[in-house]
């Protein structure tokens, strides 16, 4: 019955150090403290009332004077059937919660981190002491305000989006006192985004490495770009039916919309770099910042939230985005045929998509490798496969009859065309079997 998690600790006796649990608790997800229970949920009852009361009354005074915001709706306490001491603590909204003889310092805040605690940074206070102030880094006011808006204004009149004074306030780039916000300032010449773009090999060295600099719009154009080219186009050549089936590395809009969703929900705030990392098996976007204001269940069942809204609003109005929060179920449904899914890691300060390869074949775990189910596209043309099927309807069949075969499908078809394609580019596929008169081609792997 009893057993720790992120949400549950257990205590054997009612001593300081259950403060900081109660902190940690307040500044994570909430949770519950039984205190009177071993590691092992063995239950060691409390059965003395004044013992009872001497905790209860020990509790209050804790509420009352210990922590800071204000706890005293945040926590209930009372004894259950066991006569385990129960602590019910729910996460607080006022951010950071900490022990008032210590301050809001890493010393005197704590966080959850599954089964255990640790005391909070000094970035981990300020993030939390911003998101209690519903702080918003895209609207407050930059810091740099000779700002040029060459690359926005172009891609705005694309888009027949007007980009003077009235409607740069509008999009919350100018503020009210006609200041330029933090998203003028992303979406200006003067940007300080850098976006990380790499490709390893298959001992994770680099391949590529790169740095987007520059407005927002045009790094991520640029990694957009960037990205499309190296999800690769695979064929297979099915043995039966001789057609080709291409599959796509990252299919569907995956890759699009992950790199997309990493632009319109990091956190700027941080100073870190949205990542974007080709392995052989996979692909992984990275971009600061957890899920803002849910939980990952929550996002995956449709719940909406939005870190930059104003920023969301630009890419809708320039048709990056849809503004309907469908870039994960795309992704999902992107590979919803796969056996191999979509990962998604999440943490406070960093939110993580894997996209797995379809087109990695693992050396390991798949030893068998047939040359017919693997050629790739630009092997074969369209006459190439026409020729292997008809070997493979009619074995047997010399280059003049393959020819003849072919001519109500290809007009210009001849003998050389034939002889060339079976020497040079079906020769893993077919053999010719029989004296050199009277025999024929038949399919090696058939």
């Amino acid at each position: 019955m009893y057993q720790e998690s992120n949400i549950v600790e257990l205590k054997e006796v009612l001593i300081d150090d259950v403060k900081k649990e109660i902190v940690a608790f307040l500044n994570t997800n909430g949770g519950t403290i039984f205190v009177g229970v071993k590691d092992d949920g063995t239950i060691i009852p409390f059965l003395d009332q004044k013992e009872k009361d001497s905790m209860d009354c020990k509790i209050a005074n804790w509420i009352s004077d210990a922590f800071f915001p204000n706890t005293s709706h945040l926590i209930k306490h009372y004894f259950n059937n066991d006569n385990v001491l129960v602590i019910e603590v729910l996460v607080g909204e006022e951010k950071p919660y900490y022990l008032k003889e210590k301050g809001p310092k890493p010393s005197g805040v704590y966080k959850r981190v599954g089964s255990t605690i640790r005391m909070a940074n000094d970035s981990e206070i300020l993030l939390m002491l911003l998101d209690s102030k519903k702080y918003s880094y895209e609207d407050d006011i930059s810091e740099e305000q000779e700002l040029t808006f060459k690359y926005f204004n172009e891609i705005c009149d694309d888009n027949n989006l007007p980009h003077d004074e009235r409607n740069m306030k509008s999009l919350r780039m100018i503020n009210k006192d006609g200041l330029y916000t933090n998203l003028a300032l992303l979406m200006s010449d003067q940007s300080p985004i850098v976006v990380k773009f790499a490709k390893y090999d298959s001992q994770l060295n680099f391949k590529v490495k790169k740095e987007y600099k520059g407005p927002l719009l045009k790094v991520m154009n640029n990694v957009l770009e960037n990205a499309a080219n190296y999800n690769d186009i695979s064929a297979i050549i099915d043995g039966t039916s001789w057609q080709r089936r291409e599959t796509v590395s990252y299919p569907g809009a995956s890759l699009r919309e992950s790199i997309l969703n990493a632009f319109c929900h990091s956190n700027y705030f941080i100073r870190s770099n949205i990542k974007i990392e080709f392995y052989n098996d996979k692909v992984k976007i990275t971009n600061p910042g957890g899920i803002y204001q849910a939980t990952l269940e929550q996002i995956l069942d449709g719940v909406q939230t939005y870190r930059n809204p104003g920023l969301v609003n630009i890419l809708n109005k320039l048709h990056f985005i849809e503004n309907f929060g469908t870039g994960i179920p795309r992704i999902l449904e992107a590979y919803k045929n796969s056996k191999i899914k979509v990962d998604f890691s999440v943490s406070e300060n960093f939110f993580i998509v894997k996209l797995p390869n379809l087109n990695y074949n693992d050396p390991i775990n798949d030893p068998i490798n047939d040359p017919i189910k693997s050629v790739v596209d630009n092997a074969l043309n369209d006459v190439d496969l026409s020729i292997l099927r008809t070997i493979q309807q009619k074995p047997g069949l010399n280059a003049k009859h393959i020819t003849e075969k072919l001519r109500l499908q290809y007009s210009n078809i001849t003998v050389d065309i034939v002889k060339n394609s079976l020497k040079r580019k079906l020769s893993k596929y077919v053999e010719f079997r029989g004296p050199l008169k009277t025999g024929g081609y038949f399919v090696i792997y058939e």
